[in-house]
């Protein structure tokens, strides 16, 4: 398990140097996005939605630098502002898809390519592969 990790710290880090170096080429074609995860959840969902949560905060503390993580609310209070976001973060159709599958997760490229869903809980390595599959997209 430790060896994942440091596998997985490593191929961020790499990462990160080589956005890092690559800054000014992406400022100007427009790629300078990182990949993305999108949590969809409800707030009353409580079983399965708070088996999820921590795993992603977990997994946000370990790939900060090569994720940008978005949790979107798809109970009735905060659908509208979680639409909102949706749509100016690019996954609006993956919101309108996935809202009633909760909790749900979608790996993304930076491109906003959809490359895996995840739906329902499972374990941090099941979430952790779909990270590196994301990092391996171009």
């Amino acid at each position: 398990m430790k060896l994942k990790r440091i596998l997985a710290l490593l191929i961020c880090c790499v990462l990160a140097i080589s956005t890092f170096l690559s800054k000014s080429v992406s400022a100007q074609d427009g790629q300078g996005q990182s990949a993305m995860i999108v949590l969809i959840y409800d707030t009353h969902c409580k079983t399965a939605c708070e088996l999820v949560r921590p795993i992603m905060k977990e997994i946000k503390g370990e790939m900060k630098d090569c994720f940008t993580f978005v949790e979107l609310d798809s109970s009735q209070e905060k659908l509208v502002e979680s639409q909102k976001t949706a749509k100016e973060l690019g996954v609006h159709s993956f919101l309108a898809d996935y809202a009633q599958f909760v909790p749900i997760v979608g790996v993304f490229t930076a491109k906003k390519k959809c490359i895996k869903v995840i739906q329902g809980p499972k374990s941090k390595d099941i979430y952790m592969a779909a990270l590196q599959k994301a990092l391996q997209c171009k």
